[in-house]
């Protein structure tokens, strides 16, 4: 059996992903604390929690873990009271969703990188598929060769978004880039990452993105101030990498988190394929499909996999490399960035454009244009 933290705290418990940690910890027997001043959902009638209605009292739990299921612009006060408790020397593990920040502040994300190396905070970010054993055992698969070139990633993610029959669908999105194809970037670095030594490693080439994009037509459009991507075709260049992404959320998509990796390990061709959906995952190495249980818990993977490192691995290395901490993060959001801008100038001047940078420290130093 896993080692678990022995409770959560979850901030914004009603929404759809705090109420999937909600019932997770439910499933894996964690005690479960939860903040939210909206009306509780019929989905957790039934689950064990204790409801927190005082927020200094609530970050103040001796909870083993927080989960932020907030967005960026209301998490000032966790961030504030978290920092505080991790001066003292007192550092329980925080989770926080995406995005890192709201896609028209990107220097919040260096402010957070900041304030985690300064307070000493224990800090990641709610990417799925870096705490998933699939992701583990294709790391260790391509690990097994002495040389490996990673030639091609294809990324998809899609799902029906604008369907008016369906209560998920009226949740306010941020573009696309941020939304959800930030998940396939962060894949991508996590596996380039691991195989050629660190992040910085891996982006020492540089990157270049390129990308066209759709406007979504959400059900609820006057909640919208101004329109955002729903859709998304891009590619990124790192290295000997070319990686594609194709992200939709329009209208009739199918439902797919689909990853392909392909390549040579020592001198000969290999191809992987593995899907993240919920209910439906498999994993194909070389040919050979893999036992994965189709509907494993994501959810639940994620908080067993965190509590792991944190157990395990120290705080330098968690909060450094390929782990899905605030620097990791903001290299991932800002390559999002770079996508959003390549797209938003492909639709004003009707042609591709190429956004480069020369390495990391160019990437975290990357600031949006907003075109």
């Amino acid at each position: 059996m896993p080692t678990l933290p022995d409770s959560i705290a979850i901030a914004g418990a009603w929404g759809y992903i705090g109420l999937k940690f909600l019932e997770a910890s439910a499933r894996l027997g964690v005690r479960a604390f939860v903040l939210d001043p909206g009306p509780m959902p019929k989905d957790a009638a039934g689950l064990p929690f204790e409801r927190v209605v005082d927020e200094e009292a609530f970050y103040n739990l001796d909870a083993g873990v927080f989960h932020l299921a907030l967005h960026p612009q209301h998490r000032g006060t966790a961030m504030r009271m978290l920092s505080e408790r991790a001066r003292r020397g007192d550092r329980p593990v925080i989770l926080n969703e995406k995005p890192m920040a709201p896609p028209e502040r990107p220097e919040y994300c260096g402010r957070i990188v900041a304030l985690v190396r300064e307070s000493g905070m224990m800090m990641f970010y709610d990417f799925p598929e870096l705490y998933q054993p699939m992701t583990q055992r294709i790391c260790e698969w391509l690990g097994r060769f002495r040389k490996v070139r990673i030639e091609e990633m294809r990324l998809h993610h899609s799902k029906d978004r604008e369907n008016p029959a369906n209560p998920r669908n009226y949740k306010v999105m941020v573009p696309i880039q941020y939304q959800e194809t930030v998940h396939c970037i962060a894949f991508l670095f996590h596996v380039l990452g691991k195989r050629r030594g660190g992040l910085v490693e891996a982006l020492s080439g540089g990157l270049t993105v390129r990308g066209t994009s759709e406007i979504y037509n959400p059900p609820n459009l006057s909640a919208y101030p101004r329109p955002v991507d729903g859709k998304v075709e891009g590619e990124m260049r790192i290295g000997e990498t070319i990686a594609r992404f194709d992200t939709n959320f329009k209208s009739g998509a199918p439902l797919s988190k689909k990853r392909v990796i392909r390549g040579t390990a020592d001198g000969k061709p290999f191809e992987i394929e593995a899907d993240y959906l919920e209910g439906k995952k498999y994993l194909i190495l070389d040919g050979a499909r893999q036992d994965v249980g189709a509907d494993e818990d994501s959810y639940g993977n994620t908080l067993v996999q965190l509590w792991d490192w944190t157990c395990n691995v120290g705080r330098e290395r968690l909060m450094s490399g390929t782990y899905p901490n605030p620097e990791f993060t903001r290299c991932a959001f800002m390559a999002s960035a770079m996508l959003w801008d390549s797209c938003s100038l492909a639709r004003r001047e009707g042609r591709l454009r190429d956004i480069a940078i020369p390495d990391m420290a160019g990437l975290a130093a990357y600031r949006p244009g907003y075109f």
